[in-house]
């Protein structure tokens, strides 16, 4: 596991790799929006941005602590809760307001780093994955999941067997709009 443990490959806390600096700065350049609201440090995204180069070496050492030591920083987990008022709905509506939780940015750094290793070990050295495997792979999403659950679905259909599947409605994801797309894609044309 080169790219989470050392390069002998061996697991163990001693042989996980330093988070280097590089690291912290791909992260922080993948935060999305520099202006959302921050967490209950108070600590905006963008001041993160403004003092990498002041501060990539320290957030390192501490992201390195967290990994030595197996455990994710207790304040990292905390959240504050915001409802933000969904245009159109009566404000005596719960149904009116989508709950958000604002985190703080540098757990969010940390989640960032640790993602960057698995999906590059998985692509680099991975284990021997299954095929149905979509999760952390590049080039698969939740549609090439749909699709492939269809195809199974099919061939079960086409040799006579009784297939089963179960699938859950998820209300007003993505605004909905990714499962649309998903189901005119699996859907295939009208008939």
């Amino acid at each position: 596991m080169a790219s989470l443990a050392g390069d002998d490959g061996e697991h163990g806390e001693d042989n996980v790799r330093p988070v280097r600096e590089s690291e912290v700065g791909a992260a922080v350049l993948r935060i999305r929006s520099k202006n959302t609201a921050p967490g209950p440090d108070g600590v905006p995204a963008r001041v993160l941005a403004l003092a990498l180069n002041h501060m990539a070496d320290r957030l390192g050492e501490v992201f390195d602590a967290s990994l030595a030591s197996g455990r994710f920083p207790e304040c990292w987990k905390s959240g504050k809760l915001v409802l933000l008022r969904k245009p159109g709905r009566p404000a005596d509506s719960v149904a009116a307001y989508r709950p958000i939780v604002l985190l703080d940015e540098a757990g969010k750094l940390f989640e960032r780093v640790l993602s960057a290793r698995i999906v590059r070990h998985l692509c680099e050295v991975g284990p021997d994955l299954s095929d149905a495997q979509f999760g952390f792979r590049a080039g698969r999403s939740t549609v090439d999941a749909v699709l492939r659950l269809r195809a199974v679905t099919e061939e079960a259909l086409h040799q006579g067997s009784t297939p089963l599947s179960w699938g859950a409605k998820v209300p007003e994801a993505a605004g909905g709009r990714l499962f649309r797309g998903a189901y005119r894609r699996v859907r295939g044309p009208r008939r």
